[in-house]
């Protein structure tokens, strides 16, 4: 393959790398989110359970 057909290939092929790396952000965003949901709604049943305790 010469220079030529490689930045053809390149062309057409950078939607799809942007799309693959868009798609990992958001995944890894949206990993950290659900941790913190995770630890919030853990938090606020031990608050439930301790106030129940009473």
């Amino acid at each position: 393959m010469d220079t030529v057909e490689v930045f053809g290939l390149l062309m057409k092929m950078w939607p799809l790398f942007l799309g693959f790396i868009t798609l990992v952000i958001v995944l890894a965003k949206m990993h950290g989110d659900i941790i913190v949901l995770k630890e919030k709604v853990k938090v606020a049943f031990d608050l439930i359970n301790s106030i129940n305790k009473k």
